[in-house]
C-alpha cells in the first residue's frame, strides 16, 4: 500500500499566516489535491483550527479542538499545560497518528489573544510530520 493510499487524498487548502482564513488551492485550471503525509498534516492542522462543536450541524459534534476555550484566560503554566493536553488529545483522535512526539504552546503576547502551536507526530507507518498552527481569539 502506498503512502497516498494510507493517508488519503483531499483538496489542498491554503492557510493564511496573517489570518485564520483557509482557501482552496487552484492550479492552472483545476483545484489542487494533496495526498500522503501532506494530507495528514493538512487534516491535523484543520483539526486544531476548528473549534470543538463548530461542525455539529454537519454531523460532527466532537470534531475540532478546545484550544479557544482558554484563549483570553491567563496563559500561565497550568493553562499552557492544559492547552498542550488539548492539542495532544486532538492529534491522537486521528487514526493515522500513532504517537505525538512533541507539543509546544507559546502565547502570542501578554494580551492572551492567541497561541502558536508546534507539534510533531509519528504516523502509523513510522513517518514523522510537523504541524504549526497560529490560533487567535474569537
Amino acid at each position: 500500500m502506498s503512502t497516498s493510499d494510507l493517508y488519503g487524498t483531499d483538496l489542498r487548502l491554503v492557510f493564511s499566516r496573517d489570518t485564520e482564513g483557509v482557501d482552496l488551492a487552484t492550479g492552472l485550471h483545476d483545484l489542487e489535491t494533496v495526498s500522503g503525509l501532506d494530507n495528514l498534516v493538512q487534516a491535523l492542522t484543520l483539526r486544531l483550527l476548528v473549534d470543538r462543536g463548530e461542525l455539529d450541524g454537519l454531523g460532527h459534534p466532537r470534531y475540532g479542538s478546545r484550544i479557544r476555550d482558554l484563549i483570553g484566560e491567563p496563559l500561565d503554566r497550568p493553562n499552557l499545560e492544559l492547552l498542550r493536553r488539548y492539542v495532544r488529545q486532538e492529534l491522537l483522535r486521528d487514526p493515522r497518528v500513532a504517537d505525538v512526539l512533541q507539543v509546544s504552546v507559546t502565547p502570542h503576547d501578554a494580551r492572551r489573544d492567541g497561541v502558536d502551536v508546534v507539534a510533531r507526530v509519528r504516523a502509523i507507518n513510522g513517518q514523522e510530520a510537523g504541524i504549526e498552527v497560529s490560533i487567535h481569539g474569537a
